[in-house]
């Protein structure tokens, strides 16, 4: 693992030892990959001081935002990815929609709420890590919710807990409806067969985009 990641899960494990020395107990932990400006999981951060959110972001500019806002938020700006490395990010106009994976240009320029957002303004590239890598090096038990949004990688991410995977109790992730928006993304029946075959099931789904992709929330199956 490289000097940068290194410095980037020690500064992590450091807010984590803080916490602790403060006696802070919290309940539970959350992992939020593909963060963006924690529009889906800071507001509860905020109002439980029983959490604890790591917030996966590799956009520095984005993660920048949202740095320090909260003590039981940490932010950490790289990518949960199937390998330990590097990879290259595609930044897009809307930053939200910013991948690792390449857009399809044809079904990029039929997208229903704004084409001129996808295109890639710039490449840069990434660091990344598995999330099993992140859980056993930062000692984490167990996580209680884990939230996807990677733009078409979200099964990639998932994957990449390995084992650890036994650990989690509730995922969250996003994928899109009839052709791929992003190049090499699973399909909905593929992420189905993948929860199913490792102990969870479907509990809710939430259509976006104007009904072009829907959020996916499963629970480990009792």
């Amino acid at each position: 693992m490289n000097e940068r990641v290194e410095r980037l899960v020690r500064r992590a494990r450091r807010v984590r030892a803080d916490l602790r020395l403060r006696r802070r107990r919290y309940l539970q932990t959350w992992i939020d990959v593909g963060a963006h400006e924690g529009e889906t999981t800071i507001r509860f951060a905020a109002s439980r001081p029983d959490l604890l959110v790591y917030g996966f972001e590799p956009n520095l500019a984005v993660a920048a935002r949202i740095m320090g806002r909260l003590r039981n938020y940490v932010v950490i700006p790289m990518a949960i990815s199937s390998q330990d490395g590097t990879a290259e990010l595609k930044l897009t106009s809307a930053d939200a929609a910013s991948s690792l994976l390449e857009l399809d240009e044809r079904v990029a320029a039929k997208w229903i709420g704004g084409a001129a957002d996808l295109a890639i303004v710039s490449r840069q590239v990434v660091h990344t890590m598995r999330l099993d890598t992140f859980m056993n090096r930062m000692g984490i038990e167990h996580v209680h919710f884990l939230k996807v949004d990677t733009q078409g990688a979200d099964l990639d991410v998932v994957r990449s807990a390995g084992d650890r995977l036994a650990d989690i109790d509730r995922i969250q992730l996003e994928v899109t409806k009839g052709e791929q928006l992003y190049q090499g993304a699973a399909r909905t029946e593929e992420v189905l067969s993948f929860m199913t075959d490792h102990g969870f099931k479907l509990v809710q789904r939430e259509d976006q985009t104007f009904g072009q992709e829907e959020n996916l929330t499963f629970v480990r199956a009792s």
